[in-house]
């Protein structure tokens, strides 16, 4: 790399809002959120959590005051005295927590939207969670499950779940509720536009052969489709909770319908208001105790969450969300980079929690199918345009490492090795420029677009990439910036749709298991349908980028599951079919070895093909900014996982003060 590039790597500690000054023109940055809800998701290991400003696993359970029976006289109403429990310390129950929510929700039914998982996870009831940090699970409206066999999971739902007041009466959660629940995720995504990904919920999927049961009030029978070895885990997503079957408003005959309204959930909290420019939430008065037997080790009190009451504000603007928080009128913030960690560090409202950054595939260069699937040698070029080890040093501040499909930290055993990875992500912008104008690249891609999200305040990551592109091959970068709703429908369209050429995508539940690691990036059951055309099945995913005359596809016949999909002619991908044997055969089996095998020779397959997903490097330290007065927030990876029961479910978080 030249030493003008960007003044070698702006010298690592020069401010990059500064340097980017000269690119004022674009509006504020990319950051996707492209997520099934998460992580959702979601969501390794990868060494000392790090500190953070209180014990995460503190709790204060209520005690009450023993009875005396009745008057005792002087010397024994002394004695009991000294014996009876300390009153309970309700100093931590109590305040308002307030955040910024970047954009209105783009819908309120958790098994649709993917924009809003704070609010899900905060009104609705997961059956566990999965805590990274613990590995282990969380049972929250499960008290209990059994993998029987391969196809089929047992759930034993706790008693005494009950729905908040505005939804069925507030009456008793029972297993048809959710029977009622988890079976309109198909629906939902095949007919009402819904975003959260197959991956969660198609080894339940009625329509490819899987069926449930009820024996009683509380027991959940799953007689999955086919064996899913990640199933549990997908449980731990703030997509997959129980809603009120009275809150569901059907538009025909056998519809499965849309949640009615806002308040249709369990959860701790209750919406309150709601407009376009704030939410409010409150207390659910029916929520469920929780077992002393439940609490230790767990984000659980035994009764209600220790914050009373919570308000976003939505501010759009990036640099007023900053601003926000930096005057102390916001308790959160989030994730944020070295650079930014280093200059917040010390100010009087910030709390800087860091832990191991266990996202590896947390951004990854999307290339649009259509524009590139013809072109191989082209894509390979881009790939090879791309600075690599600049980035880590420029955007990462020094601190990266090289990602995968499956992430190196999170999943070792599955991972590919940092030596295995570079031999495929080689930085060589000579010979990428001379295989650009080898192959026509300056007549086909004259020029490359790109989007960025309009309310974060810093694309810098967008602009290292675009000036890699624009130095190495020539190529002027162009950057559309749009607002959520836009962004999200840009990037999820049919893939012959696509008005971008590249897009850095990103998902939030990466750390939970590999299958929603950077890999659903890949599969044709994950978001490869819809980013990088990787269509297969036809079943709940994007319409395919169909050309005939394209020799890169070929007519099939029929899924082997379903009889609406037996009876339909696939336009398929060669490469979609091997990745998709990948994906099953993986998540067939539950021998690790034989796992770590298959995932390992579909890394190697999908890094040699160079289209249409390229992992960016990930950070080896997680930056998370926090108001000075929240208390007991878990470090990174747990802390703002919906999954891990992070910032937005954990019930032992409190305000100082």
């Amino acid at each position: 790399m030249k030493e003008g590039y960007w003044g070698k790597y702006w010298r690592r500690r020069v401010s990059r809002r500064r340097v980017l000054a000269g690119g004022a023109t674009l509006a504020a940055g990319s950051a996707a959120i492209l997520a099934g809800c998460g992580d959702d998701d979601d969501d390794d290991t990868g060494g000392d959590t790090g500190g953070t400003s209180a014990d995460p696993t503190a709790t204060a359970a209520p005690t009450q005051a023993a009875d005396t029976g009745g008057d005792t006289g002087g010397e024994d109403q002394a004695a009991d005295t000294g014996s009876q429990p300390e009153p309970e310390d309700r100093s931590k129950y109590g305040g308002k927590f307030n955040w910024t929510e970047r954009a209105y929700p783009t819908g309120f039914d958790p098994s649709i939207t993917i924009t809003f998982p704070y609010g899900m996870a905060q009104t609705y009831s997961q059956l566990m969670a999965f805590s990274i940090i613990e590995d282990q699970f969380y049972p929250d409206a499960a008290q209990s499950w059994e993998q029987v066999d391969s196809e089929t999971l047992v759930f034993n739902l706790r008693e005494g779940v009950k729905f908040n007041p505005e939804a069925s009466d507030g009456r008793e959660v029972n297993s048809e509720d959710w029977y009622v629940s988890l079976r309109r995720y198909p629906d939902s995504r095949a007919n009402r536009g819904s975003n959260v990904n197959e991956l969660f919920f198609s080894f339940m999927d009625e329509n490819q052969g899987a069926t449930f049961d009820t024996p009683d009030d509380l027991t959940l029978r799953i007689n999955q489709n086919k064996p899913f070895s990640s199933n549990l885990r997908a449980f731990a997503a703030a997509s997959l909770v129980v809603v009120s079957p009275e809150r569901l408003a059907a538009e025909e005959s056998g519809d499965l319908g849309q949640v009615s309204g806002i308040n249709a959930g369990t959860g701790p909290y209750m919406f309150d208001e709601v407009s376009e420019t704030r939410i409010s939430l409150k207390r659910n008065p029916n929520y469920y105790e929780h077992p002393e037997q439940d609490l230790p080790g767990t984000r659980f009190v035994h009764d209600y969450p220790y914050i009373d009451e919570m308000e976003a504000v939505i501010i759009t603007d990036g640099a007023a969300n900053q601003a926000r928080f930096l005057a102390g009128d916001s308790d959160y913030y989030g994730g944020v980079d070295k650079i930014t960690a280093e200059q917040w560090e010390g100010q009087p409202n910030v709390n800087i929690v860091t832990g191991p950054a266990i996202d590896d595939g947390s951004r990854m260069i999307q290339l649009a199918a259509a524009k590139w699937t013809p072109y191989p040698e082209l894509s390979k070029a881009l790939s090879m345009a791309m600075d690599w080890d600049g980035y880590i040093d420029v955007v990462l501040g020094g601190e990266g490492r090289r990602s995968a499909p499956v992430s190196p930290t999170a999943f070792p055993k599955y991972a590919l090795t940092q030596e295995e990875i570079k031999s495929y992500q080689v930085y060589d912008p000579q010979g990428a420029r001379q295989l650009w104008e080898a192959n026509n690249g300056p007549e086909i891609f004259p020029e490359l677009d790109t989007t960025v999200a309009s309310w974060i305040p810093d694309y810098s990551y967008v602009q290292f990439i675009g000036q890699s592109f624009e130095d190495s091959l020539g190529v002027k970068v162009n950057y559309n910036p749009l607002e959520l709703a836009t962004y999200i429908a840009s990037a999820n369209g049919p893939t012959g749709t696509k008005d971008w050429h590249f897009f850095i995508a990103g998902n939030n539940a990466i750390s939970t298991m590999p299958d929603w690691n950077a890999l659903v990036a890949y599969t044709p059951d994950g978001y490869g349908a819809i980013w990088g055309g990787n269509w297969y099945k036809g079943v709940n995913i994007s319409d395919p980028w169909v050309n005939p005359d394209n020799p890169n596809y070929a007519e099939t016949g029929g899924s082997e599951k379903g009889e609406a999909v037996r009876a339909a002619l696939e336009i398929t991908h060669p490469y979609a079919r091997e990745l998709q044997d990948y994906a099953d055969r993986q998540a067939a089996t539950f021998d690790d070895e034989e796992r770590a095998q298959i995932l390992k020779e579909m890394q190697h397959r999908i890094f040699s093909r160079y289209c249409c997903t390229l992992p960016l490097p990930t950070g080896t330290t997680k930056y998370h900014a926090v108001g000075s007065r929240l208390k007991g927030l878990a470090p990174p990876p747990d802390g703002d996982q919906t999954a891990a029961f992070g910032i937005f479910r954990a019930h032992n978080t409190w305000l100082e003060g």
